[in-house]
């Protein structure tokens, strides 16, 4: 069988009251259409089934497959997926586009309004918690707090079999502050990356592209920990509205430029992300929105970076666990607007490397820690790791564009998972975390 140029599958997960909108976008790709050098694929899951599509000429599908018992928060479930779309579309160039994956629901699991409502990985619903719990536990230990909590912004389940490992935990507590401090960033991401290393075995190279269409994804974790499985990644570290990305646009691009390398789609999403919402500001949150794209393949130059400004911080904790401190509380009043914003990835686990970097540069008076920051700094310009970024809202001026995790003392606690992430592994801000929550205790 011949190769086209890309093939691009995404993968939809409509459950709940994401189902309109789900529908918006699945109803932009099927307008699109396939053409002979980019072919598309599409997996729609809604509450009540699931369809898989090969889609066609322009509002067309050459195969529309029903599946009635499909969990697409099961990370098997989207392997299979995988291997099905680009099995029968073998390609140069291979994209995955992940749309709120996961059950997806949202914070305080409000009903969405037309234009405000965000495509958020951070919240679950009581009631799901307490289903999930009594499937993998045989009882009913989803404590009132644990619901109320796991409602908040930042509580980032991305596969639903993540959460029921979980509530697997004997205890409460730690349940708790697992899937408020770690889900995200230790057993999701752990799972992201088993399932980009599958893909790569599934299709015989890296995957050129992953887009997350999801919210507060665009994480150091996340990156490094899918590194040597994708050649780029198109994320956001805000919320991502309930129009989602323009794929209307995006895959009309794509298919009048066929030949367009990995790393001039990923820019050009974000600029056509960037500049929808700057036309269409959602009403949520102030109209905020980020998107950055990033060349895994120089993502050491900001790992290393990040490394040595944790070293730097180790050396002189006793000082320099204040100004740490400083820097997260002076991020936070910028970046929420004194409060007035609301909190999304800054809800005290999730920090812009950059802005709390360039409070370290300034107001550090430790020459090496001053050097470190600098150099992160540096790493995130639009050179080397960083291909294009973007964003929308002036109080984001001068983000750096990726988040890392860091909660601060006295608020939470380190999450016990997050010892697996392999940027915790390969570098000292773990040690560097735990050192500052020493200090401060």
């Amino acid at each position: 069988m011949s190769k086209t140029q890309w093939a691009v599958l995404i993968y939809i997960a409509a459950h709940n009251n994401l189902e309109r909108l789900g529908q918006r976008s699945l109803k932009q790709i099927l307008d699109v259409g396939s053409k002979a050098q980019v072919k598309l694929a599409v997996l729609y899951d809604r509450p009540d089934s699931a369809t898989r599509y090969l889609v066609g000429e322009p509002g067309t599908a050459v195969v529309k497959e029903q599946l009635s018992d499909f969990d697409s928060g099961d990370p098997d479930a989207l392997l299979e997926t995988i291997h099905w779309a680009f099995e029968q579309n073998p390609a140069e160039h291979y994209a995955l586009m992940l749309w709120s994956h996961g059950s997806g629901w949202q914070p305080e699991d409000r009903k969405p309004v037309r234009g405000t409502a965000p495509l958020t990985l951070s919240g679950w619903a009581a009631e799901e918690l307490a289903q999930i719990a009594r499937e993998v536990r045989r009882d009913n230990a989803v404590s009132t707090q644990e619901a109320e909590r796991s409602a908040q912004a930042g509580s980032m389940a991305l596969f639903r079999t993540t959460l029921a490992q979980i509530l697997r935990q004997d205890n409460p507590t730690e349940r708790a502050i697992c899937f408020d401090d770690g889900s995200g960033h230790s057993l999701d991401t752990l799972e992201l990356g088993r399932v980009v290393r599958e893909t790569q075995d599934i299709i015989g190279q890296p995957l050129d592209l992953l887009g997350m269409d999801a919210c507060v994804m665009a994480t150091l974790e996340v990156a490094y920990q899918v590194r040597q499985h994708v050649r780029t990644l198109v994320a956001s570290e805000e919320l991502v509205p309930g129009y989602s990305w323009p794929y209307d646009t995006i895959l009309g691009a794509l298919q009048d430029a066929p030949k367009m390398s990995a790393q001039d789609l990923s820019a050009l999403i974000v600029q056509h992300y960037v500049d929808y919402y700057t036309a269409h500001p959602p009403v949520l949150n102030r109209g905020d929105v980020t998107k950055i794209a990033l060349n895994l393949a120089q993502i050491e130059s900001l790992t290393q970076a990040v490394d040595a400004l944790a070293g730097a911080l180790l050396v002189d904790m006793d000082t320099q666990a204040d100004v740490l401190w400083s820097a997260q509380r002076a991020t936070q009043t910028r970046e929420t607007l004194n409060g007035r914003r609301r909190s999304n990835k800054f809800n005290y686990h999730l920090w812009d490397i950059g802005t709390v970097a360039a409070y370290l540069a300034e107001h550090s008076e430790n020459s090496a820690v001053q050097t470190a920051a600098q150099i992160v700094i540096n790493a995130l310009q639009p050179r080397g790791t960083v291909i294009a970024g973007g964003h929308h809202g002036d109080w984001l001026d001068g983000i750096g564009g990726v988040s890392i995790y860091a909660p601060p003392p006295g608020r939470q606690r380190i999450s016990p998972y997050y010892a697996e992430v392999a940027l915790a592994r390969d570098t000292r801000w773990g040690e560097m975390l735990q050192a500052y929550h020493a200090q401060l205790a």
